[in-house]
């Protein structure tokens, strides 16, 4: 009779966490583990449906607690900066709910999931994924474009939240597909994919995307950061495996936006200064050409670069 056993292909997001939670409570990865399986199976038969059901939200609390955490500047947050926040009077029910010793009203979990930049189905139920992302058509106009990028527009969950940084993504492969995270000003998070493609692997359709693209991107640069600076935006070129991540919604998006992943590149791929100094990808300099091409046999896309760069432009209509 073997007294040990060997997990393979363990999820690295599940590794991840296993090791986070380890930190937290001052052990190794194999004692939380040891830990974890303990309490799944030494539950009195029962209390196991009930029990199950605590242990559940309160893997959930502390899983997006790790997560936080994790990407949070400055202090760490503890239940009881939790309690606190949420409007509670004490700190001992939520550490209980945390301990999976109680469980928390849906009241209180939609508080937190809003605290915390959650999905609340997921908090409550364990419905879809904690961070879940949407699909998003950039609107042709660059106007309506940088309005929508600029608009943090997460439902009724945080409706006087406000975009405090952008980060585009580039997908490290020949049909670079772009996807956008907006950084609130509460410190949330959400991902968005796109059907846009930032390569020379498309067609018409594809040109004009990237066309109306190009111009976006020079709006959204010289009137709103290097105008006033108040906005931050940041570029990244992305690996496959953290393109997954982002997508999927397990993870939170910050924790894969990585500073050994920054570009320059969505500055540079519309400025004819600057192409030729740098070469991204395969293909950059032409797909830059490429692309100048279609614009330039746009009357409407010249008009507004023209206004831009006369610095005519104030702000784009809602």
């Amino acid at each position: 009779m073997f007294n040990r056993i060997v997990i393979q292909d363990l999820p690295k997001q599940v590794l991840r966490e296993l090791e986070a939670l380890a930190g937290l409570h001052d052990r190794s990865i194999e004692a939380e583990a040891r830990q974890a399986l303990r309490a799944w199976v030494e539950q009195p038969p029962a209390a196991s449906n009930r029990n199950t059901r605590r242990s559940a939200i309160a893997a959930r609390l502390n899983r997006v607690l790790v997560q936080e955490n994790a990407v949070r500047q400055g202090g760490k947050l503890t239940p009881s900066h939790i309690a606190e926040a949420i409007g509670e009077t004490r700190g001992e029910d939520v550490e209980d709910w945390f301990l999976g010793e109680k469980e928390p009203g849906f009241l209180h979990l939609c508080a937190i999931a809003r605290l915390l930049g959650v999905d609340a189905g997921w908090l409550k139920h364990g419905d879809g994924t904690p961070y879940p992302g949407e699909w998003k058509r950039l609107p042709q106009n660059p106007y309506a474009a940088v309005n929508w990028l600029l608009n943090w527009d997460d439902g009724e969950s945080v409706t006087s939240a406000q975009v405090a940084a952008l980060h585009l993504v580039r997908a490290i492969k020949a049909t670079g597909g772009l996807y956008i995270v907006k950084a609130s000003d509460r410190g949330h998070f959400k991902a968005y994919s796109t059907p846009v493609h930032v390569s020379e692997e498309i067609g018409a359709g594809g040109e004009a995307s990237l066309a109306a693209l190009f111009v976006t991107l020079e709006l959204l640069y010289r009137r709103y950061v290097a105008c006033d600076g108040r906005f931050a935006v940041h570029a990244y070129l992305m690996h496959a495996e953290d393109i997954a991540l982002l997508t999927q919604g397990e993870t939170h998006p910050a924790s894969l936006l990585k500073e050994s992943d920054r570009s320059m590149w969505w500055e540079d791929i519309w400025d004819a200064k600057q192409v030729p100094k740098h070469s991204y990808w395969d293909g950059w300099q032409s797909l830059h050409h490429r692309i100048e091409g279609v614009i330039a046999a746009r009357s409407d896309l010249n008009e507004l670069r023209a206004k831009i760069r006369q610095g005519a432009i104030t702000m784009p209509p809602g």
